[in-house]
């Protein structure tokens, strides 16, 4: 047991290369996020184009920093099957413009919900390996599954208004994680003392 933890504290001291692919896509987010909120009755026309182009980079960076890094903590199966989970939504919502648009709040929920999750996940790996920041990470978790909750418990009677204001909140909370997790990856192979 101790040669096995002994190895993935090496695999998770390893420099994160490719940790700007989060950045860049946690100031996506943010920008999206923010877009939806200053253009709220425009949002919700484009926000299934706005979201599949958003996924599809965001998606992209979860898979490009998965298969180039050897750091535990991208190399886990949630990020890859979220980074897949992302692309094929992404593409979705760019092919069938017309037809999210009526799905969109429950495909918004399910992509809220799932990567809340996954923070989950990430944050418990920090505590494991005692590697300082879990709970930040957590607090953005609750808060992300909080907001799909809200989305999910009634997507279609909850109005343009209401999906428009939660998928906008979730955009910015998700795009503040992912800039403060990309952050916290540039330096993880720091918080090891790796004889």
């Amino acid at each position: 047991m101790k040669r096995h933890f002994e190895n993935l504290t090496k695999m998770a001291s390893r420099a994160v290369v490719h940790w700007w692919l989060f950045l860049v896509a946690g100031v996506l987010c943010l920008v999206t996020g923010i877009v939806v909120f200053v253009f709220p009755l425009e949002s919700y026309v484009t926000l299934s184009i706005i979201f599949g182009v958003l996924m599809l980079v965001v998606g992209a960076a979860k898979l490009i920093a998965a298969a180039t890094s050897g750091n535990y903590f991208l190399m886990k199966g949630y990020v890859i099957i979220g980074g897949l989970l992302d692309l094929i939504l992404g593409l979705f919502l760019c092919i069938y413009p017309g037809v999210t648009l009526v799905m969109l709040p429950i495909m918004m929920g399910f992509w809220m919900l799932y990567n809340s999750f996954m923070l989950f996940s990430f944050s418990d790996d920090l505590g494991t390996l005692q590697v300082p920041g879990g709970g930040l990470v957590t607090a953005g978790g609750i808060l992300l599954l909080i907001l799909s909750v809200l989305v999910l418990v009634n997507p279609f009677g909850a109005g343009i208004a209401t999906v428009v204001v939660l998928a906008g909140s979730g955009l910015i909370l998700f795009g503040f994680l992912l800039c403060s997790l990309s952050v916290k990856l540039k330096d993880l192979h720091t918080n090891f003392d790796i004889e």
